[in-house]
């Protein structure tokens, strides 16, 4: 295989299992056993971790080596209350220059957002959603709230890949696409107090359900 090509099969290979949740947080992924198992040299892999490491899946610690990311519960919260307070006030100042067109493509986001969580296909959700949260903020008029919460909406993204609850359960019901339909309906008719509360509740469902993932992991040798 030609360099990129095997760089993008080691990092094809290593995000899959991240998103299958074959790889639990904090696991360390070394080098030589990817190496042994797909047969590649260690350039391409250090390659394809450092990807993963700017995407935000994997941790490079110097003289540690490269984890699967893990953050602390308190990290996942303060990040979800501050994405919540932050998006009020983006989609709050939005609401005055949403057009209905706006409001129609964010409409056809939610389709395609139920659709993604029926076939419990994780990354086009994360796409999705994040989709969906910067169209109800983008025309805050703010370029610096728009790059925070962008950031912020692609760090918690990856608490939802880690960690959701409802990614690892055949009995839960998507709660995502009411929720959003809701914040939707109560931007169009400029409901001010009811989308903060709304929103609130949005993230603290957010956080719940990241909390009450409890998953079952391969071990990092049993896949490399």
């Amino acid at each position: 295989m030609k360099k990129n090509s095997v760089e993008n099969h080691v990092y094809n290979h290593i995000k899959t299992a991240i998103l299958a949740r074959k790889l639990a947080p904090g696991k360390q992924l070394i080098e030589n056993n990817i190496s042994t198992t797909l047969k590649v040299s260690r350039t391409p892999i250090r390659n394809a971790l450092r990807n993963l490491a700017s995407e935000g899946l994997v941790d490079i610690i110097p003289n540690k080596g490269a984890f699967v990311t893990s953050p602390t519960l308190d990290e996942i919260t303060q990040a979800y209350e501050l994405r919540g307070k932050l998006e009020f006030i983006a989609a709050r100042a939005s609401m005055e220059y949403l057009t209905n067109d706006d409001f129609d493509t964010i409409k056809e986001i939610i389709e395609r957002e139920k659709l993604a969580l029926s076939d419990k296909n994780v990354e086009a959700f994360v796409k999705i959603n994040k989709d969906f949260h910067v169209a109800i903020t983008k025309k805050c008029n703010n370029k610096f709230l728009n790059e925070f919460i962008e950031r912020l909406i692609i760090q918690t993204n990856i608490y939802l890949i880690l960690y959701d609850e409802f990614f690892n359960s055949i009995k839960l019901d998507a709660y995502s696409p009411n929720e959003h339909d809701h914040i939707l309906s109560l931007m169009e008719q400029k409901r001010e107090t009811e989308l903060k509360i709304a929103l609130e509740n949005h993230f603290k469902h957010s956080i719940i359900s990241v909390e009450n993932g409890y998953y079952e992991y391969k071990e990092l040798d049993e896949i490399f």
